[in-house]
């Protein structure tokens, strides 16, 4: 059986209860969700190479880096 249909079966049931029981599960989940700790998602810099290589195409970098180093004085 699939996640998908499992979600689905448990909504369904979800659905046959009272207002009171339907706000019940919703904060044990909720409760549930905050307990849960977040895993990090780490980040491989190397697939940052090249990014936005395309904005600076054009430019003499030389030129820029004398103007940025002008407008410190």
């Amino acid at each position: 059986m699939s996640s998908t249909m499992n979600i689905n079966t448990i909504i369904q049931e979800i659905e046959l209860l009272d207002y009171h029981n339907k706000i019940n599960v919703m904060s044990k989940i909720v409760s549930m969700l905050k307990r849960a700790k977040a895993k990090p998602t780490s980040v491989n810099i190397t697939r940052l190479k090249g990014l936005g290589k395309d904005v600076w195409q054009d430019v003499e970098i030389e030129s820029y880096i004398s103007k940025e180093r002008e407008a410190w004085d």
